[in-house]
């Protein structure tokens, strides 16, 4: 059996302390994580940032993962258009590479249909990630345009903006 003098104790938890605040202070220094301005297309923002796309959806899958959300379904975009290219007549092909991965906060949805059962179509959250073949080292990051008139969905394009940023900055 091993056990510790007093002195020993008391050294051993005055360090883990003093290594807790250090981490505390340290986490509060962080710097906050900023979005840049998207890029308004049609009926969507586009995020721009320059990457291997795997890379940039492991970080994506990662920032999604570390708000304690399940990616419920990923629409692996690009594989359907070549697979459908000749049943549409399709010639060329837009994507390198094209998935938009689905998810739902229990939470924010409880929330949301608690405030209007009609909500309920607001869940799945997508976020859209793909490269074009024009230019595969630019990896975009895309969500629809937020219906700012609806004030329901705020909290639905703030939680999808947090994760973006969190991606970006990986």
């Amino acid at each position: 059996m091993f056990t510790f003098t007093g002195f020993e104790f008391h050294r051993r938890c005055f360090g883990q302390a003093l290594a807790v605040l250090l981490l505390c202070l340290l986490g509060a220094q962080a710097p906050a994580q900023t979005l840049p301005t998207p890029q308004v297309i049609g009926s969507s923002w586009v995020y721009s940032t320059p990457g291997i796309y795997h890379n940039v959806r492991a970080d994506l899958v990662q920032a999604i993962e570390d708000e304690g959300l399940v990616i419920s379904y990923t629409a692996h975009l690009a594989s359907m258009l070549r697979r459908t290219a000749n049943a549409t007549g399709a010639t060329t092909q837009v994507y390198d590479n094209a998935e938009s991965l689905l998810f739902c906060s229990s939470e924010l949805t409880y929330e949301l249909t608690l405030h209007n059962p009609h909500n309920i179509t607001l869940c799945p959250y997508s976020i859209s990630i793909y490269s074009l073949k024009a230019d595969p080292e630019n990896v975009l990051l895309s969500i629809r345009a937020p219906e700012l008139e609806q004030a329901d969905y705020a909290a639905v394009h703030q939680l999808l903006e947090q994760i973006i940023a969190a991606t970006l900055t990986w």
